[in-house]
């Protein structure tokens, strides 16, 4: 008898069957296994078509008492977190998708002894109490909260209206008296950076560039680039509570409104803070902090031999130059940086990603069987993963063409490099799901010098020129469609949803806490998907 085959509820007379099929009538039947995953998968979908019908569960006692977080102001929450820090406070903001990496940072914060004085600007109400519950008093909504949080691509709408609200954030901080280091969470901290503060300045920054400065560069603000404006990032940024440094935040709320998000100009904030910079030029007293401490992640993730010849000498590194949540990890992951999977007890979060967490290492687990695969497995087809037609390389080339203007003028590689990322970026974002994975820069660079004749001299690439570029680095086989990753994602994410929501509908389990239901379903989730090869 088949495995897949039920055992009749009234077999036939054994004279009438073989001896072999009598013998098996007779034996007693074998109960069908109730804890097969493809059952419990099914029970979880009945459950969440339960909670579809009755989505509120049982009456809520109105008698509850209300979060008290969120009556917690931004004065209460700053001046928490400046006392810890005699009068400065180190200031992140964060939706619920990105707490893995909240908790990442905040290791190495600790680290360096700064973790008291952090305040945590939670743009949802849920992240809001996730943190305040496991480190009270480090968080705060600052209303109106935005939409419910994903997360957001970079040049997405979301993306925009996340990180617009920054520097109102940092501006009533500032009106408050204190001072303030702001840091995305995508970065870490190998030592303490505020013995680099040095001097009364109003506002230290560090360049978004990736050309090597001398060790004993300029402090200044570098000169503009190819659009006219500079490339600070406004990832990392210390202000002092001054007149100048709220003129620079005023200016560069001005130039967000200025510069709102549309579908056809995907902005986001660092050019506005660019423009600010350069408009308060001479009127705010600015800082370059030195690229051996602070650099771009398009340096420090790329040049090796960079990195070898300052070593010791880094202090902030951002995972910049690269988008995507899993791709951040994943290089994160390879250059040892990704502290959550063995030290989250060193996290003031504790263990309040560990759903998220399991969430990344069945990432890490698929992207290192990929690995291990080498070229072979890259460039596999079949059902859960397919090549792009030779038609999305002619898009991306004939998008290239019709962009050429943005870098008709650059006459250097290295701006060059810069232009060609910031391309190929709005070109996925226009596409949605399909990627183009960024071509080496040695490969582009060595492309760049082959046609560009006279590089030396600061000539630009003229259009046919730069045609002959995107041809020889744009590959068909760059390209892939993300089934398998939808695939696992909704597994992923869905056992966990299903299992919350049958606590709300099934007595008995009401007594499991969050902390068990979330782990146990996404671990079977991982199962799962390692069971059936989408792993």
């Amino acid at each position: 008898m088949s495995l897949h085959q039920r055992p009749h509820q009234k077999p036939p007379a054994t004279d009438s069957l073989p001896a072999s099929a009598a013998a098996a009538a007779a034996a007693p039947s074998r109960p069908l296994p109730l804890l097969t995953l493809p059952y419990l998968f099914s029970l979880l979908a009945l459950l969440l078509l339960l909670a579809l019908l009755f989505p509120w569960g049982p009456p809520r006692h109105s008698s509850a008492p209300a979060s008290p977080w969120r009556g917690y102001t931004l004065q209460e929450a700053a001046a928490f977190a400046a006392r810890a820090g005699n009068g400065t406070i180190v200031l992140a903001a964060v939706s619920g998708p990105y707490l893995p990496f909240l908790s990442n940072w905040l290791i190495t914060v600790r680290r360096a002894g700064r973790a008291d004085q952090v305040l945590v600007v939670a743009e949802d109400y849920d992240t809001l109490e996730r943190i305040n519950a496991a480190w009270p008093g480090h968080a705060v909504l600052v209303p109106p909260a935005p939409d419910a949080q994903v997360a957001h691509k970079f040049g997405s709408q979301g993306f925009f209206n996340f990180t617009s609200r920054r520097p109102r954030h940092l501006l009533q901080i500032l009106e408050l008296g204190y001072s303030v280091m702001y840091n995305d969470v995508d970065m870490v901290w190998l030592a303490d950076p505020f013995p680099y503060i040095v001097g009364d300045h109003d506002v230290y920054f560090m360049d978004d560039m990736t050309p090597v400065k001398p060790l004993d560069h300029s402090h200044e603000l570098p000169p503009p680039g190819k659009k006219g404006r500079t490339y600070i990032c406004s990832c990392m940024i210390f202000l002092r509570p001054t007149e100048g440094a709220k003129l620079l935040l005023r200016k560069w709320i001005e130039e967000l409104k200025e510069q709102p998000w549309s579908k056809k100009q995907k902005a986001n904030d660092q050019p506005a803070f660019n423009w600010a910079l350069n408009k308060t030029a001479g009127q705010v007293d600015v800082y370059l902090l030195p690229q051996s401490a602070f650099p771009t992640g398009g340096l420090y993730f790329k040049n090796k031999t960079w990195v070898k010849e300052t070593k010791g000498k880094h202090v902030i590194i951002h995972n910049n130059y690269i988008t995507g949540f899993e791709k951040k990890i994943k290089r994160f992951r390879d250059h040892g940086l990704w502290l959550v999977d063995e030290h989250s007890d060193e996290s003031p979060l504790g263990r309040i990603c560990i759903s998220y967490c399991l969430w990344q290492g069945s990432m890490g687990q698929a992207a290192a069987k990929a690995k291990q695969g080498g070229d072979q497995a890259e460039n596999k087809t079949g059902k859960d993963e397919k090549v792009a037609k030779p038609k999305d390389a002619k898009d991306l080339i004939d998008f290239m063409e019709k962009n050429y203007d943005l870098i008709k003028d650059v006459t250097k590689f290295e701006d060059f490099y810069h232009a060609f990322y910031e391309l190929i970026e709005k070109f996925c974002e226009e596409r949605g799901q399909l990627q183009y994975r960024i071509p080496e820069k040695a490969e582009l660079q060595k492309q760049y010098e082959r046609v560009n004749k006279s590089p030396q001299k600061g000539q630009n690439l003229s259009r046919k020129q730069f045609m002959e570029l995107a041809g020889q680095v744009i590959k068909v086989n760059s390209f892939t469609f993300g089934k398998a990753t939808m695939d696992v994602l909704v597994v992923l994410f869905g056992a966990p949803v299903c299992a919350l929501l049958a606590k709300r509908v099934v007595p008995g389990l009401k007594s499991f806490s969050d902390d068990v239901v979330i782990p146990v379903a996404t671990s079977g989730a991982v199962v799962y998907l390692a069971k059936t090869n989408k792993l």
